[in-house]
């Protein structure tokens, strides 16, 4: 049974403690749509991401991806997505190519493709080196590599541009503008506002723990009256108004 939703993420919650809790998210996700988390720091953007790949458990609530329940324990389950962490710490006595090798090892992923994402992310040229002599850069892009080997039909990206500069923010932009048209599905977090726009169809704003709307890029930055505005006035307007 083919689903229309690639995600469907109905009433979750969880509850650390009485100041620290996330509530009540509901969205959805279309396959093949670009689909944006944002929020400031502690918002819970993270916390979402990790309910939905199983690494945390709610409190209440379902997650299912097309169609199958969340589950640590299926096979089926994991090979719906790839996941790109925060800030995802690597072997430092393993090279570039020895980091992605084992990983392409771990999804059956042919040599051929570990050196077309070394080349893709800039790396083939210090694919030798040892990770820990990589620049914040470098082992981000190394991370963004790793989570592209499997070519899962979702792919799950945790404020991917942490530590990019401006050259390969613009190529990452490109990459992801690239693995949209091949069809995947795409939902990654930001707090750079002015990136989501360019990328995301949709976008989900936090704050707080709790969701604040959820709409396309064009509604959000639309007016009633027609007039343009941008995500971080539209952001900061839905804040306010919940103070």
């Amino acid at each position: 049974m083919e689903h229309n939703n690639m995600v469907e993420v109905h009433d979750l919650c969880k509850i650390f403690n009485e100041t620290n809790r996330i509530e009540h998210i509901n969205f959805n996700i279309h396959n093949g749509e670009c689909f944006a988390l944002c929020g400031g720091n502690g918002a819970g953007k993270s916390t979402v991401i990790q309910m939905i790949i199983g690494n945390v458990k709610p409190t209440s609530g379902e997650v299912r991806l097309a169609g199958t329940p969340v589950s640590t324990k299926s096979q089926q389950y994991k090979s719906l997505f790839s996941y790109m962490p925060d800030a995802m710490v690597f072997p430092s006595v393993l090279t570039g190519y020895e980091v992605l090798k084992f990983f392409a090892e771990l999804s059956n992923v042919p040599d051929e493709r570990v050196h077309q994402l070394l080349k893709q992310v800039g790396l083939d040229q210090d694919k030798d080196k040892k990770v820990k002599n990589y620049s914040k850069g470098m082992q981000q892009r190394l991370a963004l590599a790793q989570s592209l080997l499997p070519e899962a039909p979702l792919l799950i990206l945790d404020e991917p541009t942490n530590g990019l500069d401006p050259y390969w923010v613009r190529e990452f932009k490109r990459i992801i503008k690239e693995e949209k048209q091949k069809g995947t599905t795409i939902l990654f977090s930001s707090h750079i506002l002015s990136d989501v726009e360019e990328l995301a169809d949709r976008v989900a704003f936090m704050s707080s723990g709790q969701l604040l709307v959820t709409d396309t890029v064009e509604s959000l930055t639309k007016g009633e009256d027609r007039s343009e505005t941008t995500l971080e006035e539209v952001f900061f307007s839905l804040v306010k108004a919940r103070q």
